[in-house]
């Protein structure tokens, strides 16, 4: 019996049935939004600065959260996007019901359902594209032994820098027998790999509400008051002063490698140089990306 329910509730026809009653009850919602970034950028305190929100539901990282285990073999585009269609799509509609806005933080998004998203909330759809100094970026995720296509964490929620369908292909560089075959030298292409996606998502979807910030905005209120209104949404100035400036998700006791700002800067320049080689200076950086971080795209100035 429980299969033939499971069958039945994930069947294309009652998906389909399923999502139109939800289409208008959801008539009411205004704007969905997603966050486009790396991860370890601070989306969790993005998420406490949404929940200043007037009427809104918020999450971080919610189920189902789009992870890259997917099987073996499969066509990875088609395999998220019926993901998406057949349930993700549903959790966010169900969860919008009777709330203004709809705002989640998820670093899955720009990797995996950023199109299917777009084909599905159309002109509600808002993103905000999130900058963090790549080194920082970097050195967070070795730390908390996160690291592309090698350990769990990095399979789960990171990316693979030896997969075909990459933007930025390296994978002579970053192999064992390369020349940055180091844990780090993943985790700095991984940003760059990142923020290329946003780049292209930007070319591909010119229609969608973008908006582009660094992590240090937290910490400024009137930043954050400028990227609310641009968004158009209506929140509680007192409830937004009571956040801005907090830190989450700090991830402390996860921390169990170090590696010295210095000697990663040095392995970011080198890997940078390497990828301007092959594809142009400043090729992750799009039309849409303020002009602050295109002047100097190698040395972001964010903390």
């Amino acid at each position: 019996m429980g299969v033939v329910k499971s069958l039945l509730k994930h069947n294309p026809l009652t998906v389909n049935a399923y999502d139109k009653l939800l289409d208008f009850r959801t008539r009411a919602t205004d704007a969905y939004v997603f966050v486009a970034t790396t991860g370890r950028s601070g989306t969790k305190s993005l998420t406490k600065i949404f929940e200043s929100a007037v009427d809104a539901a918020c999450f971080h990282e919610p189920h189902p959260i789009m992870f890259n285990d997917y099987p073996a073999g499969v066509d990875k585009e088609k395999y998220f996007r019926q993901l998406f269609f057949a349930r993700k799509r549903v959790h966010i509609k169900r969860s919008a019901i009777g709330r203004k806005y709809y705002l989640e933080t998820n670093h899955q998004f720009i990797k995996n359902f950023v199109y299917p998203a777009v084909e599905c909330f159309k002109d509600k759809i808002r993103i905000v594209h999130i900058l963090r100094d790549p080194v920082k970026v970097a050195a967070s995720f070795y730390a908390i032994n996160s690291i592309p296509c090698k350990t769990h964490q990095g399979r789960y929620y990171l990316l693979n820098p030896f997969e075909d369908d990459n933007l930025i292909k390296i994978p002579d560089l970053l192999s064992d027998d390369g020349e940055f075959s180091d844990d780090i030298s993943k985790c700095i292409w991984y940003w760059y790999e990142v923020h290329t996606r946003a780049k292209l998502a930007k070319q591909r979807c010119p229609h969608v509400q973008w908006f582009t910030m660094t992590t240090d905005d937290f910490n400024d209120k009137s930043k954050m008051v400028n990227m609310l209104e641009s968004l158009e949404i209506e929140f509680d100035y007192g409830e937004l002063e009571k956040v801005v400036g907090t830190r989450e998700n700090t991830c402390k006791e996860l921390k169990k490698n170090k590696i010295e700002l210095e000697e990663c800067t040095q392995k970011h320049d080198k890997l940078l140089e390497r990828m301007e080689n092959r594809y142009g200076k400043g090729f992750w950086i799009s039309d849409l990306v303020s002009a602050q971080f295109s002047d100097n795209s190698s040395k972001l100035s964010v903390s």
